[in-house]
Order: structure tokens, then C-alpha cells, then sequence
């Protein structure tokens, strides 16, 4: 029986290169939250072909949706979550079922599948919750596989997917959240504006969106990075913002970590919720969204009230108030962004 330390074991050792080699997990659940989904799948990304393997697909079955279960808002949430990770190519693909028919579920299994074949399978008091897996105690331990994927298998004709049109005609949402369902304060899915808006900042950082020598936003970089001279296709709200040597500030953001990537922080914006950024490229020149590289994009052309996709000129930053944004930093590693 597994008490403690039990992530690693449960929810990324099976998918290593040098072990198991599975790219399928199933995971039937109580409740979920939309940090334990992103940083999961992140941490997968990251490892791609080098400690984990390609292509993995993450299937989750949410047992308590019924009666005092789950919230029209956090079904929003977890749904917006789903489609902005499943938008990163190369990402892990993830999909999430409600039950609908029968017995609420309460149960707590993870499968891991190479293919179609159950593998190694895990089952307990562990939520697949940030909380389960940080803040409480908890017990694992592994079970028969196959009889974890026929479990699995056996309550699928009783969900539905959470993108499904009819899911508001076999679902009612709870009015408030189940006593269960406690997510941190700090977690992605509970971060407050309006909290940290009253809150004195640790320190501050203003940031140019314009390229290193000033000039422009140039195509292909920066809040432009999706739009290509070539005509090469992308979404063309990618973005990130640039971190160009003169704005850099030793310490602001977390450090490197030892195997030379960036770790993720994160960020609240108001209006437009919490999400995880981190620096990227050669040097951490560049901050980007993970989750997303369209999340900036989207966010600052409708800051500056222009269509999704537009090209975005210095021009239109100083005609709507300036060419930098405000990163705000707060004692618990949480980060504002402002324009």
C-alpha cells in the first residue's frame, strides 16, 4: 500500500520509455480540478521522446456530477482547460465523461494501457486532485489491471462526453459545490483578480512587446508569433510574450531548473482567469502559455478590441495605451499580468 510520494508511481512511471512504454491512461474519479489536469499533461509534454513516450491519451470518467456534484462553473472551466490543451500539438489528448445514468460513482482507478492491453493499474482514496496527490493523506495500491480497464469499460454506457450538445438534458448542475470538491486557493481553478488586486505586490515588472531594437512586433514573433509572411498555417492568436535582454530581471521569475527547462509559474489576468506561463526558447528570451500559445493572443487583441488572428502593429499598442505589459509578483509565487 502506497501512503505517500505516490504521483510519480501512479501517474507518470508507466509511461516511461525505459519501463512500461504505456500511452493510455484511464482514470475513473469522484472529482478532478483544472491544475491537476493541466500540470499532469504538461509534465508529459515536456518528456515527450526523451523520458516519456509520444502520443499518450488521457481518458477521464468524473463520477460525482449527480445532484450536489458538480457546478455549471467548474464544468466551464474543466471544458475550457480540455480544449486549450488539446489544441498543443504534441500535447497528450485528454477527454472527460460525466456520469449521467445510475449511481453516482465514487471510486478512485487509474489504468495504464499500451494500446488496447491493460498493463498496470492502481486504485484507493486518491482523487485525481491536486490536492490528493499534495495535501491530504491518502492510500493507493495496485490492482489487477484488467479487472481495473473492465471497470472502467463497464461505466461508459452511463457517461457522456463534457463537450456533448445534449449533456444540459441528462445533467443537472449543483447550485453549490460538494463539500468534497475543495480545491486550494491557490489552485488555477479558485485564483482571484480581485484578491491579489488588494494585495501590496513583492515586486514588479514592466515588459516590452515590441522586438529587441524597438522597431516593431514584427511577423512570426512575439504577439505575432502565429502569423507567417510564408503563409505556413497556424492559429494566429499564437503568441508569447518577448523577454528581450534589456527588460530582464535577475530573480523575478523561477529560476532554471537543473536539466536546463523552465519551470512554470502562475498567472492571473483580470477578466480572463489564471493560467500557467513559464520562459521558453534559447535563454528564456520568450514567455509563453503551455496550456496554450494562443491564451496571450487571444487575450491582448481583445485587450486592444481587434479581431481574433489580427496582425497587431506598434501603432495599435500605443494608440491603445503603450507598447509594455505589468507583470506583478506576490509572496506566493503567484504572478499578475496587466495591460
Amino acid at each position: 500500500m502506497f501512503t505517500e510520494e505516490f504521483e510519480d508511481r501512479i501517474l507518470f512511471a508507466p509511461a516511461r520509455m525505459d519501463g512500461l512504454s504505456c500511452n493510455r491512461l484511464k482514470i475513473v474519479t469522484a472529482f478532478t480540478d483544472v491544475e491537476r489536469i493541466s500540470s499532469h499533461l504538461i509534465k508529459l509534454y515536456d518528456g515527450k521522446n526523451k523520458e516519456y513516450v509520444p502520443n499518450i491519451k488521457v481518458g477521464i470518467i468524473l463520477g460525482m456530477t449527480k445532484g450536489a456534484g458538480l457546478t455549471e462553473k467548474k464544468h466551464k472551466k474543466i471544458c475550457a482547460q480540455i480544449a486549450r490543451l488539446n489544441s498543443v500539438a504534441g500535447m497528450p489528448k485528454i477527454t472527460c465523461r460525466y456520469i449521467v445514468e445510475g449511481k453516482q460513482v465514487h471510486s478512485k482507478v487509474y489504468v495504464w494501457c499500451r494500446g488496447n492491453q491493460a498493463v498496470a493499474a492502481y486504485c484507493g482514496s486518491a482523487n485525481y486532485t491536486m490536492n490528493a496527490f499534495y495535501a491530504r493523506r491518502e492510500c493507493m495500491d495496485a490492482c489487477d489491471a484488467k479487472e481495473a480497464h473492465r471497470y472502467y469499460k463497464s461505466l461508459l454506457p452511463d457517461s457522456m462526453n463534457c463537450f456533448d450538445d445534449g449533456l444540459s438534458n441528462r445533467l443537472t448542475f449543483a447550485a453549490k459545490k460538494n463539500v468534497e470538491d475543495d480545491v486550494a486557493e491557490t489552485n488555477l481553478e479558485n485564483l482571484s483578480w480581485e484578491k491579489y488586486e488588494a494585495i501590496q505586490p513583492l515586486d514588479m515588472l514592466e515588459i516590452s512587446l515590441l522586438k529587441a531594437d524597438g522597431a516593431e512586433t514584427g511577423y512570426g514573433s512575439g504577439v505575432n508569433w502565429g502569423i507567417r509572411k510564408n503563409g505556413y498555417k497556424r492559429n494566429r492568436n499564437q503568441a508569447y510574450i518577448p523577454y528581450n535582454k534589456a527588460d530582464q530581471k535577475k530573480g523575478f521569475f523561477p529560476p532554471v531548473n537543473p536539466d536546463g527547462t523552465y519551470p512554470v509559474f502562475k498567472v492571473i489576468i483580470k477578466g480572463y482567469g489564471a493560467f500557467y506561463m513559464r520562459q521558453a526558447q534559447a535563454n528564456g528570451k520568450g514567455l509563453h502559455t503551455p496550456e496554450s500559445n494562443a491564451v496571450l493572443g487571444e487575450w491582448i487583441r481583445r485587450r486592444l478590441g481587434v479581431p481574433d488572428g489580427a496582425y497587431i502593429t506598434k501603432e495599435m499598442l500605443e494608440n491603445a495605451g503603450g507598447t509594455k505589459v505589468l507583470f506583478k509578483k506576490y509572496d506566493d509565487g503567484i504572478y499578475t499580468l496587466e495591460y
